[in-house]
């Protein structure tokens, strides 16, 4: 990706409706010293590198073009990148973003909690995965629905008897687990499956986030609809590290509500960002004031934050 965005200029969103604001573990007060459970001594503060694990293919939050990968995801990681080269706590002289990528999400959590890669950005939040890894402030709000053939509202009642199509071990597919009784999950270790199996007829129902449902719903099946009117369930979406990254969690915190305010303050080159994934003209088409009243409500559940703070 050649973007080379300021931390503030650039940002992301989606409006559904005030996700969970307040999931946020408290970080560990002592420094940065080690990374994970790696047992290394050194972290990105000290190497310049921030690594950051791409967790499969996932629209409007991770694409590969022709110059790279690109996705709201990175925009939130390069603001990030940005805002660790200004950090008191950074000792290197410049500060790279490198990725990694994981074929599930299991793998991907799993390489920050071990310590492989430092941070992982478009990550939906959920209690269990709460209790090993700390989130940031988010950047997206989204719900569970299924993209379904006409006939099919989405209630668990039009849902009986249907095969649903999930992303194994993502919070859609515990989310529909305990919603939807009468159907049953056929689970693919990848979204790049389960949008294959679904264009292929290999299931007529598919599960998840609704951002990437709505997302891929053109290319993948444009006949079927996004259902139901209230989803089962709303998660908010920012990203992840450890606790022992204590430091990386505050520098990712700042540069996010830089990013919001950003936005909120009509910078040009940052709502050409966010709108490219998700505003008008995107497959999301969210409108400017709907990103800037969620994104009011994220800043305001902690302070207004200025370009220059």
């Amino acid at each position: 990706m050649k973007h080379s965005l300021r931390a503030t200029a650039t940002g992301l969103m989606l409006l559904a409706s005030f996700g969970l604001l307040a999931c946020q573990k408290s970080p560990s007060s002592s420094p940065d010293s080690s990374t994970n459970g790696a047992g290394a001594s050194e972290t990105v503060f000290s190497t310049g590198k921030l690594r950051a694990v791409v967790i499969g293919q996932q629209l409007p939050f991770v694409t590969t073009t022709e110059t790279g990968d690109d996705g709201l995801s990175f925009v939130v990681l390069e603001a990030i990148r940005d805002q660790l080269k200004t950090a008191a706590e950074t000792k290197a002289d410049n500060v790279s973003l490198e990725t990694m990528t994981a074929s599930s999400v299991d793998e991907g959590l799993n390489k920050i909690r071990n310590g492989e890669a430092d941070i992982a950005c478009g990550v939906g939040f959920s209690w269990e995965r709460q209790k090993t890894l700390n989130y940031t402030l988010p950047f997206a709000t989204s719900g569970i629905r299924v993209l379904a053939p006409a006939g099919i509202d989405g209630t668990p009642d039009s849902l009986k008897g249907q095969t649903i199509g999930v992303v194994k071990d993502s919070v859609a597919a515990s989310i529909l687990a305990n919603s939807v009784d009468d159907a049953s999950l056929q689970a693919f270790d990848t979204p790049s499956e389960a949008l294959e199996a679904l264009k292929s007829d290999k299931v007529s129902v598919l599960g998840g986030d609704t951002l990437w449902l709505r997302a891929n719903q053109k290319t993948t099946d444009p006949d079927s609809n996004l259902v139901p009117a209230l989803p089962y369930g709303r998660a908010s979406v920012g990203c992840v590290v450890t606790d022992a990254t204590p430091h990386l969690l505050n520098v990712s915190n700042l540069a996010i509500g830089r990013l919001l305010q950003a936005y909120i303050n009509n910078d040009t080159d940052v709502r050409k960002e966010i709108n490219r994934w998700v505003g008008p003209g995107s497959s999301i088409g969210l409108k400017d004031e709907q990103i800037s009243t969620f994104f009011r409500i994220v800043l305001a559940t902690v302070a207004e934050i200025t370009p220059n703070n």
